[in-house]
């Protein structure tokens, strides 16, 4: 007798075909944000990469500080996306990997592996944008990072065909008191050799910069008036610290 092995080719293909597109339709609970306490593993352990399908995300709601205790309302979203289909996964941690804060989880979104400090993953894929909240540990734990990854998906249900997109913010720092310095300044906001900082008036005060991993790769005592050398920092973004009695400020400037 003559076997269909075609018939039975169909029947081993289709099981695996629809646990690819039920697992993408119910949110992958499991640990893909790219970030390192995730073993900077993202969505391309499932999905096959190389598609463009034009979209960009893009995280907003992320504070230039963070107050113990506080809580944020973010926003992820995948903007021109040419697709129709989207799904994410998000955590925040430390300059150590570890996990920090708590998350809750708004509509099209849910708690990622079931526990409120682990993360968020998508629990719907029609819209491209989700609001959620995270809020901040009791106490400061250092510069936090969030990690995200995001897929548009060609909906053919299967993994290829499908863009993955990943990404993180600029370190947050802590802000210990609600209170930061008024009059302080910093210039320029594009530096090559030379950062200037000038505390107008106020007592003397430490620096710390962070790059965009959140590690601390610089410390310095400021003055009143200060020229802080930077030639030897990479080019890129950072954060510039300042503390002044116990009152903190954080600025933004970039390394050519």
């Amino acid at each position: 007798m003559k076997k269909n092995y075609s018939f039975y080719s169909l029947l081993t293909a289709l099981p695996i075909a629809l646990l690819v597109l039920v697992g993408f339709t119910g949110g992958q609970g499991g640990n893909f944000s790219g970030s390192p306490g995730d073993s900077n593993s993202n969505c391309t352990s499932c999905h096959a990469p190389g598609a463009n399908h034009g979209g960009t995300p893009m995280l907003s709601g992320v504070p230039m500080s963070y107050t113990a205790g506080a809580t944020y309302n973010l926003t992820l979203a995948i903007n021109g996306s040419s697709v129709s289909k989207f799904g994410f996964n998000i955590t925040a941690e430390d300059q150590n990997g570890v996990k920090v804060g708590n998350w809750t989880a708004g509509t099209g979104s849910q708690l990622r592996n079931g526990g409120t400090t682990d993360g968020l993953t998508h629990s719907a894929t029609n819209s491209p944008s989700w609001t959620f909240s995270w809020r901040a540990p009791s106490m400061s734990v250092g510069p936090v990072t969030f990690y995200y990854a995001t897929i548009q998906a060609n909906n053919a249900s299967g993994n290829n065909g499908d863009q993955m997109i990943s990404g993180n913010s600029m370190p947050v720092l802590s802000n210990e008191t609600e209170v930061t310095i008024s009059n302080f300044d910093m210039y320029p906001t594009v530096a090559v050799d030379v950062l200037n900082i000038n505390l107008n008036q106020l007592d003397n005060g430490q620096l710390e910069i962070y790059n965009m991993n959140g590690a601390l790769v610089k410390q310095s005592d400021l003055v009143q008036e200060n020229q802080v050398d930077i030639a030897s920092l990479k080019s890129g973004i950072y954060l510039a610290n300042v503390n002044v009695n116990g009152l903190v400020t954080t600025e933004r400037f970039i390394k050519r």
